[in-house]
Formats: C-alpha cells, sequence, structure tokens
C-alpha cells in the first residue's frame, strides 16, 4: 500500500489544535476528510507532533497510507482543491514503507513572533502577539540565548503534561528584531507541551525588567513550572519546519 509525506501549511487559529476532538474542528479531521473525498479512503494523517489550538504551521509533516496508488501532481491538487483555504498543502512525495513521520524526525523548529508597537496592524491580527509597551530586547537576546544546550525543560513545560523525561536539547534559541516585529526562533531534538509559550513569556518578563536574563538558569535549576513567566498565546507560535535524517523517499519513481 502506497504511503505519502506531505509538508503542511495552516492558520490555527480557527481549529483546536491538530489531534482530532470530538465536536471540536481540528486540523487532522479536516485533512482527513478532505482525502476520503479525494480518494474515498478513510486514511489516518500522522504527524511529526500536534500542535495546540490556536498555533500555526508553515512546515508541519504527516505521513498517510493509502490502499492504491495515486499520481502524486494530481493528489496534491486534488486535496488542496477540497480543503478550506487556511490549511494547504506545500509539498507532497511517495515515501519507503517503513517512514514513520513522528518517530523518525530529529529535530524541530519553531518561531514565536510578536509585535512590539503602539498598535497592531489589523491583517496581523490572529498572527502574532501584540506587545504595546517598550521592551529591553538585549536582555530577552540574552535570556533567550542561555537557554542554548542541553537541560531539563520542567520549569517551562506543561505541569499536566506526561512525558518520561523533560530533557531535551536546544540547538538553536535566538531572538531577532526587525523594526517592531520580534521573532523567537528555537530548534530542538523535542519540545515538550507549552514549552517555547513558556519560554516567551518568561522572555517577555525579562524585556519589562522584571526578571534578569540570567534568571533562565535559575528556573532550569528549580524545575518548577510556577517559578516561570505565564504561557504566551498560540496566535504567536508556528511550527516552522520538520528534519529528518537519511533517506526517506519511495526508491520506485514517485507518482506512481
Amino acid at each position: 500500500m502506497p504511503k505519502y509525506k506531505a509538508v503542511i501549511q495552516y492558520a490555527g487559529g480557527g481549529y483546536a489544535g491538530w489531534q482530532i476532538q470530538p465536536g471540536r474542528p481540528t486540523v487532522q479531521e479536516t485533512l482527513r476528510e478532505a482525502l476520503h473525498r479525494v480518494s474515498r479512503e478513510d486514511a489516518c494523517w500522522i504527524a511529526a507532533g500536534r500542535t495546540d489550538s490556536g498555533v500555526h504551521a508553515l512546515g508541519q509533516t504527516a505521513h498517510f497510507i493509502l490502499s492504491r496508488p495515486f499520481p502524486v501532481e494530481r493528489l496534491i491538487r486534488s486535496i488542496n482543491g477540497v480543503l478550506p483555504a487556511d490549511i494547504r498543502l506545500q509539498k507532497l512525495i511517495r515515501v519507503r514503507d517503513s517512514f514513520h513521520a513522528q518517530k523518525e524526525a530529529r529535530r524541530k523548529r519553531y518561531e514565536y513572533r510578536i509585535y512590539n508597537g503602539p498598535f497592531l496592524p489589523p491583517f496581523l491580527n490572529g498572527y502574532v502577539e501584540h506587545v504595546s509597551r517598550d521592551l529591553d530586547v538585549e536582555a530577552m537576546q540574552l535570556g533567550a540565548r542561555l537557554l542554548r544546550g542541553t537541560w531539563d525543560f520542567s520549569a517551562f513545560a506543561a505541569s499536566s503534561g506526561t512525558v518520561l523525561t523533560r530533557v531535551r536539547t536546544l540547538s538553536l534559541s535566538n531572538l531577532s528584531r526587525k523594526g517592531p516585529h520580534l521573532t523567537y526562533a528555537v530548534e530542538a531534538d523535542g519540545f515538550l507541551q507549552h514549552m517555547v509559550r513558556n519560554i516567551v513569556g518568561t522572555l517577555l518578563q525579562i524585556g519589562d525588567g522584571r526578571r534578569d536574563p540570567v534568571d533562565v538558569l535559575r528556573l532550569l535549576a528549580s524545575r518548577n513550572r510556577r517559578n516561570a513567566g505565564p504561557t504566551a498565546a498560540a496566535r504567536g507560535l508556528y511550527l516552522v519546519k520538520v528534519y529528518y535524517s537519511g533517506p526517506h523517499l519511495r526508491r520506485r519513481r514517485l507518482g506512481r
């Protein structure tokens, strides 16, 4: 049975996250329904990771299996043709049978976007977090850099999360500014629930002068969520890219 890997973009404001939830609109269910309309099959979309309610994606990755092959170009065109305007397949390829979008992901990149100006341009509403007050961006940048490396991120994880370990390695943790636009970019081998948004909430406290940049090291050492900043709003968060190592293309010619 043919397996397909999709790179997906979506505006998450109208969805209760990726994963199917009874009675609520989700990205996974919307994709399942679109694929069913095209193929008449009930295929399950397995993503590299779940995004929370309101979170956007520029490069979510998922796979699905069909009982019979479809030409790739026709399949992506047909699926995009029935999807709502806030979800699109950016790329679709045939992959080897053993490929797994979640288990083979090696690292992910997220961005959190902030508009730091007196008023929010209306066309950015729902796609950035608006902070009108002045921020000490240099202090925030230092705090972000101090998070690079391997740490126990319990202080920045949702208290309700259940995982075997909360140790993660951040290969990138950088805050940049271009005019009123602030972007926190972070790459890691894995993320805990609300981890990026909790880091951003803490960085904003540093920008307000309520915390010193080196406080992030004390928070990491404390491993206590109650010591860190508030959870930043979902509307500013984007899953940008999922990285894989090694070949996963199907060796036979794609589209057959």
